[in-house]
This record gives structure tokens, sequence and C-alpha cells, in this order.
């Protein structure tokens, strides 16, 4: 086996082990776990109004999510918002909210009824990866692992099935 196949085998294989999108998003574990706190945030609440990410923000800086962790909130807003956002895996977009919806703060609770919200984006993808291990491929494979954070919708059972060529 040639050196370029042996390397080609081993990025598959590091790249199926990473199971979690915020290891293939972030490299440094402190933004992975930030990244992983506030997925579970939006997941929680189907989306967040900017003063809740706001709160979310301050409340990460001050360890009240996770007492064992702490994370600025120049750096969420930096490194987890701006990278989330710079590649549409979420957007803010208006959300219709009845008078006395949980989406708003008290004071604008009987002046709005749409509200701009930050909102996980359904990734549209193909069923089959595209050949090859490229950056296309690795687009892909965060999207496919994106759409199953929030949709939890997989088309195979295994994950590793993406990376062989013409077996099913």
């Amino acid at each position: 086996m040639g050196l370029r196949v042996l390397t080609r085998h081993i990025k598959i294989d590091l790249l199926a082990e990473k199971r979690d999108i915020c290891e293939l998003l972030f490299s440094q574990k402190r933004a992975q776990r930030a990244c992983r706190l506030f997925l579970e945030f939006l997941k929680e609440n189907g989306g967040c109004t900017r003063s809740e990410m706001n709160r979310f923000a301050w409340d990460l800086q001050a360890g009240k999510i996770d007492s064992a962790f702490k994370y600025s909130r120049r750096r969420f807003y930096g490194t987890i918002r701006r990278t989330l956002m710079t590649l549409g895996l979420i957007a803010i977009e208006s959300r219709f909210v009845g008078s006395s919806g949980p989406g708003l703060a008290p004071e604008r609770s009987r002046k709005k009824d749409v509200v701009d919200k930050y909102v996980p984006v359904r990734q549209p993808i193909q069923k089959r990866p595209p050949d090859g291990l490229n950056l296309v491929r690795l687009t892909w494979v965060i999207c496919k692992r994106w759409n199953d954070e929030f949709l939890g919708v997989r088309i195979r059972g295994d994950v590793r099935w993406i990376f062989k060529r013409g077996k099913k």
C-alpha cells in the first residue's frame, strides 16, 4: 500500500471517529464544550432571541450553566456564534410569537408578535456523499452531522459507510 493511500485511509478514519459536530467545527476543547452547551440550549428552546443569547453568554462567563466551566462572553461571540453564523448553521429569522409567548421579554410582550430569533438551519444535502476526500466531502459530512444533531434522522446506522466508495 502506497503512502498516499495509507494517508487517505488515516484521514478517513480520523474523520469517522469524530462523531460530535463540535469536534469537527472547533479544534480547542474549551470551544467544543462551549459549542456543545450552546447547541443543547438551542435544542431545549428551539431557538433563542438576541437577549436570550446575551443572557446565555453572560451565564456561561459566570459559570452558571456548568459550574465547572467558564467561557468568556467575548470569545463566545467571536468564536462560537461567528463560526456557526458564517457556515450558515444558525441564522436570524423572524418568528411569530403570540403576545404572551415565552420568547419575548416582559416589556415587549404587549408590543410585538414577530421576533428575530437565532434558529438552527436544516442543511439541504444529497443522500449520497460526493466522491473523493476533499473540501466538498468535508462540507457534506459537517452538514450531515448538523442535520443528524437537530433532526435526529440518519440515512444509515453506521457513520463509516459515507467513506466507502461503491459499497453500501
